[in-house]
């Protein structure tokens, strides 16, 4: 039995479960989001075998995006209704199905259906329960477990990317589908089994909690207290604007996420090189994302996000220069420290204004917000070349997007405070009530 640290002096690091649970909620990342992060490795592959525009091949990725989105906050309250590992087991089963599907199209409708459609779906349902499950696990130091799990949204891409490319390059595009579809829900099956949703579930409280604090439960939280602390959530601006501040990120950065490898390819770069400025991009943004949530913790949530946001537009502006010798490699580490850092403060803002809250509902509303960005980002530059035979306004869409993005942070709440009823002392009301009628 794992040993239950309740001190009321701790260091910031010692052994708990929840270590485990970053691990896996960071190779569930990683293996899910490595087809729709890799996905400028496509494009080119789909439009020499079928003659598609890149218009209509981005179009697929915008519809998956758009599909998450949609599907995302009904994703984050599944995860809190009956905990986030039956979630991921139902969007892993979806996504082998998506994956299988998708090697085998012959028609553009095809492939916007099971890659659009089913890939979409299973995207929110098996990613969306993560974060908000991860924050579960943690009563202090949640700044460092999310620096370690949003590493993986680095890590993810820097490894993926060159892999798929080399796949893709030996064994064409719709076997690298097979395979990867394949082993991917494989891994993804191995975590789901060693995973826990709560700390109760192996006998442990959350992570930094002293023997001082009052107890968080360790149930499914009562449908209807979640239902009306949802109503209370809903009713701030920062629920609102935090959906839509990552909208403005997530356009900023899928714009080059998506369009980066072709925008290479047109310069002369092969393939498996093109993808290499991604994986540098990726590799580089390891570090801000680990250290992103712990400095908002630190030196002021807000004042880290707006200096991201700010750090991920600007460096579009290299792009315009391609010319320069050099400027793809300048580019891809200069945008990906500010790429590194644009997400990581928001679960550190939720956590101070919402406290203990259930987050499933909330980060999945976020998530809506994103995968709308993810969606205009991913697509918008395909008609564009197609209109202008250039990325240019695709890229000035970026840049604009995200220093709106940062301008948005600077107006939020202060997060001194809670902005809701606190959760924990609701709960213990609840229990106690519950336990009063029942005598």
């Amino acid at each position: 039995m794992p040993s239950n640290k309740t001190e009321n002096t701790q260091g910031l690091f010692y052994w708990h479960y929840a270590w485990v649970i970053v691990v896996i909620i960071a190779g569930m990342q990683i293996v899910g989001t490595a087809i729709r992060m890799s996905f400028g490795v496509f494009i080119d592959p789909l439009q020499e075998q079928f003659g598609w525009s890149q218009g209509s091949i981005g179009a697929a990725y915008a519809l998956s995006s758009i599909v998450s989105a949609l599907v995302s906050p009904w994703a984050g309250g599944l995860g809190d209704k009956y905990g986030a590992r039956k979630a991921m087991l139902m969007g892993t089963v979806i996504f082998l199905i998506g994956m299988i599907t998708t090697a085998y199209v012959t028609e553009w409708w095809h492939f916007w259906f099971t890659y659009g459609v089913i890939l979409g779906i299973a995207q929110a349902i098996f990613l969306v329960p993560l974060i908000p499950a991860a924050m579960i696990w943690f009563r202090r130091h949640l700044g460092m477990a999310m620096g370690l799990i949003m590493a993986s949204w680095g890590v993810g891409p820097a490894l993926a990317t060159p892999l798929i490319a080399f796949l893709v390059d030996r064994m064409g595009w719709s076997d690298a589908f097979l395979v990867i579809g394949i082993v991917s829900s494989l891994i993804m099956v191995a975590f789901i089994y060693v995973f826990r949703n709560r700390p109760g579930d192996v006998s442990l409280k959350a992570y930094g909690t002293l023997i001082s604090d009052p107890p968080l439960s360790d149930k499914i939280p009562p449908a209807k207290l979640l239902s009306e602390f949802n109503k209370h959530i809903r009713k701030t601006l920062a629920y609102w604007n935090l959906s839509s501040i990552h909208f403005l990120g997530c356009v900023g950065h899928a714009v080059v996420l998506i369009w980066i490898i072709p925008i290479a390819t047109a310069e002369g770069l092969s393939l498996v090189n093109a993808s290499l400025i991604l994986t540098l991009m990726s590799t580089v943004s390891i570090i801000t994302r680990i250290s992103t949530p712990m400095l908002c913790e630190r030196l002021g949530v807000r004042t880290i996000m707006t200096v991201f946001f700010i750090l991920q537009g600007l460096p579009v502006l290299f792009l315009f220069f391609l010319d320069f010798p050099g400027i793809f490699y300048i580019f891809a580490i200069s945008f990906g420290i500010g790429y590194g850092g644009e997400t990581g403060g928001f679960p550190i803002l939720n956590r101070k204004y919402y406290g203990h809250a259930p987050m499933g509902g909330t980060h999945g509303f976020q998530m809506f917000g994103a995968g709308l960005g993810m969606a205009l980002g991913g697509w918008v530059g395909g008609p564009i070349f197609d209109i202008f035979g250039s990325y240019n306004w695709a890229l000035a869409i970026s840049i604009v997007a995200s220093v709106a993005g940062a301008v948005s942070i600077i107006v939020l709440e202060n997060p001194a405070r809670l902005l809701i009823p606190d959760w924990q002392k609701a709960e213990q009301e609840y229990e106690s009530n519950l336990a009063t009628s029942t005598d």
